[in-house]
Formats: C-alpha cells, structure tokens, sequence
C-alpha cells in the first residue's frame, strides 16, 4: 500500500514548543470567556472547545475563512464523540486522559465532565450560583440543563427538538464556548487578570 500523501507534507517538519503572539483588532479587556465576547483569535491559544476546525481537512476544499464553520469541517476536540438519543437531548463523550495546565490553581488536574457542566451553568446561569452571560450565550437561550453522567461524559437537554440548532449552539466558533478552568474561577471570582488565565490548550499565557 502506498504512503498518502498529506496536502501539509510540503510545508516541512513540524517544530515543537516555541512561543505565540497574537495580535487582536479589539482591547483585550478580560481573559474571561463569560464576560467578553469577540475574543476568539486569543482565547484558543489556551482554552480549547469541545470540538475544533479539522485542519487535516485541505484548504482546496474549505479554508475555514468564514466566521460561520459548517459542522461536516469540525471534529472532536475535547469531545470525543456525540449522538443524539432522543429530541433536544444531546450526548458528549470526552477524551481521556486531557489535563489543564500544570499552572495553580488547576496544577495539572484531568479535565472532565464536571468541568463541562461548570462551564455552561455558568454561561447560560443554569444552576442559581450564576446569572446568565452578558450579552447572551449566542443559540444556548434554548438549553435547559446540562448535566455530567459519568466522569466523561456530559448530556444536555434543549428545549427545541431541532438537532441542527443543537449542534450549532454547542459546536460552533464562539469564543464563549472556549471552556475555563472552574478552580481559577471559583479561587479569583472571574478570570480578568491575565495571570489567572488557565486553559488546556497548547499555549500557556506567561504569568
């Protein structure tokens, strides 16, 4: 069988490590994906989302140019895989084995579901310990609930029944679905000082 050849085979050897900058057209006002929107070209530098664009994908085909992503050019990031076992009820099943940054106050701790259900109870102010994002979560104002039924695996319930809204809403490039790290949130209270910034993504904010 003969080797396949990749469209970024051309581009040379991957390198390993080194540093990111990243220039941003608004003010960097927070490094909290609850309170500020619009950051997305910074936030995914350390916080990652359940799915992600699919970069094996050749750019002949789609260049993820656009801000809006159709969900066939997305693959699994954090998540692992998805179904939907009735209407309006959405299941995902994380990765194993993913830890946050090895930086307080998460200091290297496995990412679960718990970590998921956080994050949405507290953007969509699901849980009575937080009041909704401002402005809105984008397409979540239809969630109902999301809960963890096991350590991997995370089940949210919508009030629509229609999945392609549901998959828009979970699985889109909103820098408000860039998932936080819940211990730094609940020792600092919000995540607006740079130095609090704690992700499991593949860069670490320099603190």
């Amino acid at each position: 069988m003969e080797n396949q050849v990749a469209w970024w085979d051309n581009l040379g050897t991957p390198q390993y490590g080194g540093e990111i900058v990243i220039r941003a057209n608004r003010n960097i006002v927070s490094f909290d994906p609850y309170i500020t929107e619009n950051q997305a070209n910074i936030y995914s530098a350390w916080m990652e989302r359940l799915v992600a664009d699919d970069w094996t994908l050749n750019p002949a085909v789609f260049d993820y140019k656009t801000h809006w992503h159709p969900s066939r050019y997305m693959k699994g990031n954090l998540a692992e895989s998805w179904k939907f076992t009735e209407p309006g009820t959405h299941i995902i099943h994380l990765r194993r084995g993913i830890h946050w940054q090895d930086i307080p106050p998460a200091n290297g701790r496995e990412f679960i579901a718990d970590d998921v259900v956080f994050h949405f109870n507290r953007l969509c102010g699901l849980d009575g310990n937080f009041k909704p994002a401002s402005p809105p979560a984008p397409g979540l104002h239809d969630l109902i609930s999301v809960t963890a039924a096991d350590k991997y695996t995370v089940v949210f319930k919508f009030k629509t029944p229609n999945p392609d809204l549901i998959m828009e809403a979970i699985h889109k490039v909103y820098p408000s679905l860039c998932l936080e790290n819940p211990d730094a949130v609940q020792k600092w209270g919000n995540l607006n000082d740079w130095h609090h910034a704690v992700g499991t993504g593949p860069f670490i904010v320099p603190y």
